[in-house]
């Protein structure tokens, strides 16, 4: 729904009382088609890396259809979420009473990413587990890991943590050009950060840090790790970048001229989340290990 337009003058439900349910969306299918390519790039990276060979999973072991699953469902989900972005935007406002329907919305987001936290969580959990049991789990002996190059990517990262909090500041208080400013420096910054996050993992597959060249070790499952989590982390970077260039487009449209602006809430507190979960990987991966 458009954050500037005007609240439904439909009549009152029963007994002149709003209908407590009037401000709960209509249904939708983008959900679901989000959540296809959410299931399909984790496998492909797992096959990509060989972390599934010998599963009796027959074709999905082979990295070419892991590679396939990863490019494809990456265009399938910016497909599905810039579709999911337009049909909540172009939404008529149908809520009879707007200040609860802010609040629900910024409480369906913090369920969100109360859900994201536990995935993440399973991660970190396997990541110590392993660790605790297995003394081998960890980079191959004398394997140079992580370094300046990781930290000046955490500080790209937490930087642009700080410029989109200023770019939400600045639109709360109505400095619609300084905001544009910062929400472009965010998404350079996490731009920049995505990309030498793909340069790590192409050192690293280059010096064969892989699960099928380490073969059936500690340093096996540590890379098996590695990948899956700095991963997902990469792939939330990228839906943060969406949702922050959505944001920048409707600002440049002239949208969010009054105070229903939850769409740039939701952006700035995922964007936040994305930011804290990276420094409690740092610290995982590239201090613990």
């Amino acid at each position: 729904m458009t954050d500037h337009a005007p609240a439904s003058t439909s009549a009152p439900a029963h007994g002149g009382h709003d209908d407590p349910m009037s401000h709960v969306p209509p249904g939708s299918l983008w959900p679901l088609l989000v959540m296809l390519p959410l299931c399909a790039i984790p496998f492909g990276v797992l096959s990509f890396t060989g972390t599934l060979k010998g599963s009796p999973l027959g074709p999905l072991t082979d990295p070419h259809v892991g590679l396939v699953m990863i490019l494809g469902g990456t265009a399938f989900l910016l497909f599905a979420l810039m579709g999911w972005c337009h049909q909540v935007i172009k939404e008529k406002a149908i809520s009879h009473d707007l200040k609860a329907q802010q609040k629900d919305l910024q409480l369906y987001i913090l369920l969100f990413l109360c859900a994201e936290t536990t995935t993440f969580g399973a991660i970190f959990g396997y990541f110590y587990h392993r660790t605790i049991q297995d003394p081998a789990f960890g980079p191959p002996h004398g394997m140079h890991f992580g370094g300046p190059f990781a930290a000046y990517a955490t500080f790209l990262l937490l930087s642009s943590s700080i410029t989109c909090e200023i770019a939400h500041h600045a639109l709360d208080h109505g400095k619609r050009s300084l905001s544009k400013m910062f929400f472009v420096i965010t998404l350079l910054l996490g731009g920049a950060f995505l990309g030498m996050t793909g340069f790590e993992w192409g050192e690293l597959f280059q010096k064969g840090f892989t699960p099928l060249a380490l073969g059936e070790n500690g340093s096996s499952a540590f890379a098996a790790t590695f990948y899956t989590g700095t991963g997902f982390h990469a792939l939330h970077v990228t839906i943060g970048l969406i949702m922050l260039f959505m944001v920048l487009m409707r600002l440049e449209t002239g949208h969010f001229q009054g105070t229903r602006n939850f769409s740039v809430v939701a952006a700035s507190w995922y964007w936040h989340f994305v930011d804290v979960v990276w420094v409690l990987l740092f610290i995982t991966v590239y201090v613990v290990a």
